[in-house]
């Protein structure tokens, strides 16, 4: 997201006109959901997909048409044979999508958007919210915290606390109808360990949305400039991460570290604190030192062979080579950011 909305202020501050198409809700089968995003100019697709085939090009067309006509537009799709409006469609769902019509000239809308870059350094969660206006005038955006409003343009809403809804949805207030959806999400991925693994995860899960830090205690690897998608490098020995690190119940704890020492002292670490997730790489035997040296800290087989505890990490895609072992982690964080987060 970060990237879209850094596209979306470059374009505009050379005085480019846009439309952000947004899926704003779907039924059935879709390619995809709710909240996918595309970028469109006056000569088409600048960033970003609503699922491809017929149905995007279709609307990369009318959002070109949009520019042009200098307004905004909702516009449903059917994704299946339909009397009225067959478009030749298969996947068996509709979907609702948004053209929101972006004019550089609108100071208050790159004030929305910059605020909105800028939040990304923020360990708080926040939303972007647009309201759906049809029709031509100014896009009204914003952004809204478990504080309440960050930044808005136009009118302000009634209950901005409505706004923060764990996925992207329509929320009507009056006469007004809305669509809030996730922007930055206040957790982190602790990546113990910066060798190849780690060099092939970051910026996989950076494109992803999560945000990452990585620590080691190695400082020629350790660096930004070997990890430029990471949100901080932290150098320090491993039995010191208590005093550097403070992980919360919003974060991820991903352990792939050089040696079994390493490794163990990050679990061990990481079993102290409230993480959602922690995944461990390693070979049987390596993780059968590990649950060794763990239970002579004390540790319960109860906690050591919990549900928070990955080990061996990522998900079963048979994966070997470091690039390999990178997709299966982050297929398997995809899958535990999506689930709620545990209480126990």
């Amino acid at each position: 997201m970060k990237r879209l909305l850094t596209i979306l202020y470059d374009a505009l501050l050379r005085k480019q006109p846009l439309v952000l198409v947004t899926i704003v809700g779907s039924t059935g089968s879709t390619p995809r959901g709710a909240g996918s995003r595309m970028v469109v100019g006056a000569e088409g697709c600048l960033y970003g997909t609503i699922g491809g085939g017929i149905s995007e090009h279709l609307a990369e067309e009318e959002a070109k048409t949009l520019i042009r006509e200098k307004r905004s537009q909702m516009q449903a799709y059917f994704l299946h044979p339909n009397a009225e409006a067959d478009i030749g469609a298969v996947c068996g769902g509709d979907v609702s999508v948004y053209f929101q019509y972006l004019d550089p000239e609108d100071r208050g809308l790159t004030q929305v958007i910059q605020a909105g870059i800028g939040c990304f350094t923020a360990r708080e969660n926040l939303w972007l919210v647009s309201q759906l206006v049809i029709g031509p005038g100014p896009a009204h955006l914003g952004l809204v915290g478990e504080a309440g409003l960050v930044q808005w343009t136009g009118s302000v809403p009634q209950d901005p606390k409505a706004f923060l809804t764990p996925q992207g949805t329509q929320i009507r207030q009056g006469a007004n109808l809305y669509f809030s959806e996730p922007l930055v999400q206040a957790s982190f991925v602790y990546v113990f360990g910066a060798g190849h693994v780690a060099q092939e995860l970051v910026p996989l899960l950076a494109h992803l949305d999560f945000r990452c830090i990585v620590f080691d205690d190695r400082e020629s690897l350790v660096c930004p400039e070997r990890f430029p998608d990471a949100e901080k490098t932290l150098l320090g020995d491993f039995s010191a991460i208590p005093a550097l690190v403070q992980v919360t119940q919003e974060d991820y704890v991903v352990v792939v570290t050089r040696s079994h020492s390493c490794d163990f002292q990050a679990a061990a670490f990481a079993l102290e604190t409230p993480a959602r997730y922690i995944g461990i790489i390693g070979s049987r035997t390596k993780l059968n030192f590990i649950r060794e040296k763990l239970r002579d800290l004390g540790f319960t087989q109860e906690v050591i062979a919990g549900k928070r505890v990955h080990a061996p990490i990522g998900l079963a895609i048979k994966s070997e080579t470091p690039a390999e072992i990178g997709v299966s982690i982050a297929g398997e964080l995809i899958l535990a950011r999506a689930n709620p987060i545990s209480e126990g």
